[in-house]
């Protein structure tokens, strides 16, 4: 038996990080969309002991440093069977450090494929309970859709009206792929230590997820998504990568406006209107070595499929 999975990259529309934790996370609230790029995985047993990974892109780890591996081990772990013989097929369509969240929904989908695979009697409650120990975005690439998210990703609020609630109905996401990578970690520490030396006040969670909701509520009713786009860690990266903020500013003078995803490097532009998405991507004024493309609002962040 093998299992298809498509695992489908995420947007952050909002972002404030808050805070270093004791356990070394960050609290954050953010507005996350799933969008229709994805990568896919095919999982399969084997009658060999162990985990052997396969991906397109040779610059994606085929070891323990891979998010698919450790769910594995994860789930195996929490189910109280051994990992046996598998074998994991990566087709990789989503851009490294992106800010897209690749790595965490190939994860999530391993998560969703491997239940399937091993027919395990495990509910969605501890699927998302081993999600949040895998990673912050995990969780969300797991139920995608449009969601409110915070703590350091466990807690997850999906939005009652959904931008993806008809498939294509309501517009479309410019994205700019640069020929950058970003750090998750180096994104961080930049913000880390810009707040260190400005001595800025940290903001109250608890305070801020109720403004955000009460805002992406009406925003998402009637579509005017930009009027909130917000992202913490746009002001440190383009000080240290000019590069990257020139993608900014090009996509803005273009668009009217333009936010980083993530961590970055990508950025993007929304558009209520799918007709303008798609002749915003042909008269696009592309910097060199950038690719535009169209992505729309995906419901779902995983979809499983059997052979």
């Amino acid at each position: 038996m093998a299992v298809r999975v498509r695992c489908f990259a995420k947007l952050n529309l909002f972002l404030k990080i808050y805070g270093k934790r004791a356990d070394g996370f960050h609290d954050l609230v953010s507005l996350m969309q799933s969008i229709d790029l994805a990568d896919k995985l095919l999982l399969e047993e084997t009658g060999d002991e162990g985990i052997v990974i396969s991906c397109t892109n040779p610059n994606i780890p085929a070891d323990s440093r891979n998010l698919v591996w450790r769910a594995a081990e994860m789930l195996a772990e929490a189910a109280g069977r051994p990992v046996g013989g598998l074998r994991i097929t990566i087709e990789k369509n989503i851009p490294i450090m992106g800010g897209l969240g690749g790595g965490s929904s190939d994860g999530a989908g391993a998560l969703a494929g491997l239940r399937k695979l091993w027919k395990l009697d495990i509910e969605d409650k501890q699927l998302f309970e081993v999600a949040a120990r895998l990673g912050s975005d995990v969780p969300f690439c797991l139920l995608g859709g449009t969601a409110l998210v915070s703590g350091r990703g466990e807690f997850l609020e999906p939005m009652p009206t959904g931008i993806a609630e008809t498939p294509r109905s309501f517009g479309a996401f410019l994205l700019i792929i640069p020929p950058l990578h970003v750090s998750t970690k180096a994104a961080y520490e930049l913000l880390d230590e810009n707040r260190e030396r400005a001595v800025s006040k940290w903001d109250e969670p608890r305070e801020e997820y109720t403004v955000a909701r009460e805002g992406w509520m009406a925003a998402i009713a009637t579509g005017n998504l930009p009027i909130l786009f917000h992202n913490d860690f746009e002001q440190p990266l383009f000080h240290a990568m000019p590069e990257l903020e020139a993608i900014h500013t090009n996509l803005r003078n273009f668009a009217g406006h333009a936010l980083l995803s993530g961590s970055g490097s990508c950025i993007f532009a929304w558009y209520p209107m799918v007709l303008d998405a798609m002749t915003a991507v042909d008269r696009y004024p592309a910097l060199a070595g950038e690719t535009p493309l169209v992505v729309f609002p995906a419901g779902i962040g995983i979809q499983v499929e059997s052979d």
